[in-house]
């Protein structure tokens, strides 16, 4: 196990190297509970990470444009952060002169879509979203996530994890406005 954590801390160390050679740097809140395990520059910078971390928060189900809208074959899952829960989360800077900008999470992307949705709101709740019934479903609360991957690509940041457990204090849902009648 010691050689194992050896070797991680190796590879990351080279990684952040490359990275910061380049004016990016991952920023790692302590107490977030998460640990990096990788670090790629293939394609787009991102980070992946182990470990769990609860944050706060609305979790969003929602159909882009509209319920009514058949562009979409699947609506879009997303956990959008406090403000308190933003300064948790690892992040990227970009630290070179003159440029500086901080790509803290904006929202991020549930792996697990219905099934977090679910999770949060209920069964209920989901099916509405699934059979068009309803535009969105929000729950606010408290979310436990995993395997938690931040990055930044075309100068947006962007986040994914799979969400875990729940503990909502408010959930609504908005109606497509769909009139019943001739």
């Amino acid at each position: 196990m010691k050689a194992f954590i050896l070797l991680m801390l190796i590879l990351f160390a080279t990684s952040m190297a490359s990275a910061e050679g380049r004016g990016m740097h991952l920023i790692h809140p302590q107490g977030s509970g998460l640990v990096v395990t990788g670090l790629k520059r293939d394609g787009d910078l991102h980070a992946t990470f182990a470990g769990q971390t609860w944050v706060s928060g609305t979790v969003i189900g929602r159909w882009p444009d509209g319920a009514t809208n058949r562009h979409y074959k699947d609506p879009e899952f997303v956990l959008v952060p406090d403000p308190e829960s933003v300064e948790k989360l690892p992040y990227f800077l970009l630290r070179q002169p003159p440029y500086f900008h901080r790509y803290k999470v904006r929202y991020v992307e549930l792996m697990n879509g219905p099934a977090a949705l679910r999770i949060a709101a209920g069964d209920a709740p989901v099916r509405r979203l699934l059979q068009r019934r309803v535009n969105h479903v929000t729950v606010s609360g408290r979310f436990l996530m995993e395997h938690y991957t931040v990055g930044v690509e075309c100068d947006a940041p962007w986040a994914r994890a799979v969400l875990l457990k729940a503990e909502p204090l408010e959930q609504r849902t908005t109606h497509n406005g769909v009139l019943a009648g001739c």
